[in-house]
């Protein structure tokens, strides 16, 4: 082989692989590095999230609890990557059809985007301005026509019909504009997925400026996330090369959306304790240390009992917990949205797990329907109730 535009696949990987065993030890340890100063980061900023900073450092001592934090944290992010990157998948797959030549395939990428992302523009304007106007339906058609629109009129302009025709299939130069308007029109409400993420990675008040603020924020996104399917089609080289400056570029954009945006780390972070069951939502009897007496703590908000061996026990929550350390909370506090959490996580409870005993859930086996309730329920399966012409239930209590 003579250049690097006639590697094949076997040999750029034996190339690359080389070159990695060659350079193993720098290598290792870099990533070594990296990964638990992200770990440490990630954790730091769940601990800003719930607005409990002063216990990060006594998160520290347990290394094997911050790996698989840190490997949860990472995989929660490249799902986050994938959907958000749905709009460059499809957007380069609508540039494919038409890259029989590839100078021409630049060009007609670049006048493709101008529908996209005016369809885009107008599909977030009704999420967020209109959806209370037009249904579901009325939206996409809405969109779509849009894009068909913009499509056509953007493919009235003789140069670029003499590119879509120059790198479209033989034999398909007239109907090639069928399944370009189509995969576009796809790209754009592949832009759901993205766009429902933003809202659901959004932490803050729920007010105009919010509303707005979200909105430009998605157009933004969404339109970014067409440069990589850009710049794959636009750059010279092999196609190694640019696939490599993509992928470069998609964390690039990938890093300044999570900078840019209010709680999307905050947000991935919170999920990752909660499938770890780092965070635990479920109201749990906890036995507390001998030391803490029945009024050092708030009764009303703590729910507590003296117990016979005079050690508190209270009903609350486990908001975090890392190593040995337990952060536990008031029940009150569980429909507190993450925003609001910095707010009222200066009430809860830093103890120890050494220190503390969980208590088993009780079994309620007693069903809180009235027996009047049941009997009815038994009878309106055996006959139907319009038949029963004379109530045959006696008013009856249940004790115990």
């Amino acid at each position: 082989m003579t250049g690097t535009a006639d590697l094949t696949f076997p040999s750029f990987s034996r190339k690359w692989l080389k070159r990695i065993f060659q350079y193993w030890s720098p290598i290792s340890v870099l990533m070594i590095f990296l990964s638990t100063g992200f770990g440490v980061l990630s954790l730091y900023i769940y601990t800003l999230a719930i607005g409990r900073v002063d216990i990060f450092m006594s998160t520290l001592d347990s290394k094997s609890a911050l790996l698989v934090w840190m490997i949860c944290v990472v995989f929660i992010m490249v799902l986050q990557l994938c959907v958000l990157m749905t709009c460059s998948w499809l957007f380069a797959s609508s540039i494919s059809l038409i890259s029989r030549h590839r100078r021409r395939t630049r060009v007609v990428g670049l006048w493709l985007v101008v529908p996209v992302v005016v369809g885009l523009t107008a599909f977030v304007l009704l999420v967020f301005y209109f959806s209370g106007r037009v249904n579901t339906g009325e939206a996409l058609s809405i969109v779509a026509l849009v894009i068909v629109v913009t499509f056509l009129g953007i493919s009235r302009i003789p140069t670029l019909r003499v590119l879509i025709a120059a790198g479209a299939p033989l034999g398909a130069r007239r109907k090639i504009y069928v399944p370009i308007a189509v995969m576009l029109v796809l790209t754009v409400i592949s832009g759901s997925l993205p766009l429902l993420l933003i809202l659901n990675s959004y932490v803050g008040q729920d007010d105009e400026v919010a509303v707005n603020f979200v909105a430009v924020f998605s157009i933004c996104t969404l339109a970014l996330s067409l440069v990589p399917a850009l710049l794959f089609y636009l750059l010279n080289g092999d196609i190694y090369r640019r696939v490599f400056i993509a992928g470069l570029c998609i964390l690039a954009l990938f890093m300044a959306y999570l900078l840019a945006s209010r709680g999307a780390m905050s947000s991935i972070t919170y999920v990752v304790a909660g499938k770890l069951e780092i965070r635990q939502m479920q109201t749990t009897n906890f036995i507390l240390d001998e030391q803490v007496r029945l009024g050092d703590i708030d009764s009303l908000q703590w729910h507590t009992r003296l117990r016979p061996d005079n050690r508190v026990q209270v009903e609350a929550y486990q908001l975090f917990t890392f190593g040995d350390l337990l952060l536990m909370c008031p029940t009150a506090l569980r429909g507190a949205s993450l925003h609001r959490l910095p707010a009222y996580t200066k009430l809860c409870l830093i103890t120890n797990n050494s220190k503390v005993s969980r208590m088993p859930p009780r079994l309620h086996l007693a069903n809180d329907r009235s027996a009047k309730d049941v009997w009815a329920e038994a009878v309106r399966r055996m006959v139907e109730w319009s038949q029963v012409r004379v109530h045959p239930l006696p008013t009856l209590q249940l004790t115990r």
